[in-house]
């Protein structure tokens, strides 16, 4: 498939799931793109699986084994695409540092690219850029906040579901309260209960290192300035957040009530007072110091603003190396290249063993002219819009006294520029012994120069790693039929470690 029909195709999917999560589309459509490449990798077609989730211990369905980080690794297999798009929902949906995404506009897309990069979803430092290039350049973005009329009903559906949750809430000290389920999040919770995360944060006192735990008691309003006892004795396992979370009262007004300040916590056994104020202060716990680091933008503040709170996460990987490798996203799966001058389309692709109208088609290009400056997106999965067509292999020229990028252009039927943009070249200067890579323009084949065995001293090459009969010939200026001829080789088999006669 190509980008447009990919996007025809995936994005009522990712519009339904827009609906029912508040992913943006334009973001799912854009992973989808990169890391299925258009929908054409082995995993999208034999598994349905468009975001390379692999299969990890409490995964029961099929799979599908594939060489990535490891050989045969497991990734997960889906009856159909759609299942692929949820369970990627459901992937972003739990994942603690992905929860102050939910609270960003469902059109902003360029907080939600760079809230995924600052959360650690991939390696790649540009990954927000390249998510961001990706949508704009197909105009992606246009999907947002889009209803699909398939994703309708179900939309209504989940409304109706929210409704009769709410309906079962608790009510402690008059307010409001959820129990989280097995499997919930702080996300799929504000999703339910029709607030922001960042309000749950704020009104649970939690900070944004905070996990969720199955049973745990969540308040879905501000809680009370007076708790429901005048005193309550602080347990064993009791600290202030606890007995709020216990008792409807703040944090804040608990400190207050018992004279304490930030970072204080009653010894056991202790009396506090959750009505009227102590006359003095309790006994106090033994809590180890902790050094204090230097103010940073990275806080753990809970901001009312939803993009504060993507630009105060500090950007790190998560310890569990599931939510960096899971989805498969590979820090070279796509990247960004920025054209320098003199750079051809033809070069660029060679540099990164992609063919140019691959290159064309994922980035809207509709000649082969470039302009300095221009950036264009990289991906290796990126099939080539014509898949017969045999792409041209590199090879090597070590330059000999004499020579000059014109005389060796003209040996191997290139051009001077071809020669530039392949090598990074910044000027003509080249060195006796450099090894230039060259490449025939048109599948032409590099002109020959007669070996006469009789004259020549003998010259041998030990094979290396990568190594081809067609590289080694490109090296020393010889065919491989030469080659061939003189090591006696029934085929174009080596080996590495083989020495091979080169004249």
């Amino acid at each position: 498939m190509t980008v447009e029909q990919y996007v025809e195709k995936f994005a009522p999917l990712a519009i339904e799931e827009m609906q029912r999560s508040r992913i943006p589309a334009s973001i799912t459509l854009a992973q989808g793109l990169l890391e299925s490449g258009n929908g054409n990798s082995r995993l999208a077609l034999h598994a349905n699986n468009h975001f390379g989730i692999k299969c990890r211990k409490e995964w029961t369905g099929e799979t599908l084994r594939e060489d990535d980080d490891a050989p045969q690794e497991c990734f997960r297999k889906y009856a159909s695409p759609l299942d692929s798009y949820r369970d990627h929902s459901e992937f972003l949906m739990k994942g603690k540092r992905y929860a102050f995404l939910f609270d960003l506009e469902l059109t902003d897309y360029k907080s939600w690219a760079k809230g995924l990069k600052s959360a650690g979803y991939a390696t790649n430092p540009r990954y927000a850029e390249i998510l961001i290039t990706t949508i704009e350049k197909n105009n992606l973005q246009r999907f947002d906040g889009m209803q699909a009329p398939e994703a309708v009903a179900q939309v209504i559906q989940k409304e109706k579901e929210a409704e009769a949750k709410a309906d079962v809430k608790l009510i402690i000290n008059r307010i409001p309260a959820t129990v989280a389920a097995a499997g919930e999040s702080y996300a799929s919770i504000a999703l339910v209960n029709n607030i922001k995360v960042w309000q749950l944060f704020k009104y649970n006192d939690l900070d944004k290192s905070a996990n969720i735990n199955a049973g745990d008691t969540l308040y879905l309003k501000p809680k009370n300035y007076k708790g429901m006892v005048e005193t309550v004795v602080v347990g064993a396992n009791d600290n202030l957040h606890s007995i709020s979370q216990r008792y409807a009262i703040k944090v804040s007004r608990l400190r207050k009530l018992n004279g304490l300040k930030e970072g204080q916590e009653p010894e056991t056994g202790e009396l506090l007072h959750l009505k009227s104020k102590r006359d003095r202060i309790p006994n106090l716990k033994s809590i180890p110091m902790v050094a204090v680091s230097p103010d940073t933008v990275y806080d753990n503040r809970i901001y009312t603003d939803p993009k504060k709170n993507v630009e105060t996460l500090k950007p790190e990987l998560p310890a569990d190396p599931y939510d960096v490798e899971a989805h498969g996203v590979k820090e070279e799966m796509a990247f960004i290249h920025e054209v320098k001058s003199k750079e051809t389309l033809f070069g660029i692709s060679k540099k990164y063993n992609v063919q140019v109208d691959a290159i064309k088609a994922l980035n809207k290009l509709s000649s082969n002219d470039l302009s300095i400056g221009l950036k264009l997106i990289i991906n290796p999965n990126q099939p080539a819009a014509k898949p017969d067509e045999e792409a041209v292999v590199p090879g090597y020229h070590v330059v000999l006294s004499g020579e000059t990028l014109y005389s060796i252009s003209k040996l191997y039927n290139t051009t001077v520029d071809e020669i530039r943009s392949l090598n990074e070249l910044a000027g003509d200067t080249i060195r006796v012994g450099e090894e230039l890579i060259v490449v025939p323009l048109n599948d032409e084949q590099p002109r020959e120069d007669k070996v006469n065995d009789e004259t020549q001293e003998e010259v041998y090459h030990l094979v290396k790693e990568k190594d081809t009969l067609y590289s080694i010939g490109r090296k020393y200026r010889v065919s491989e039929s030469q080659l061939r001829k003189m090591n006696n080789l029934l085929d174009n088999t080596i080996h590495i470690g083989q020495r091979l006669r080169v004249r």
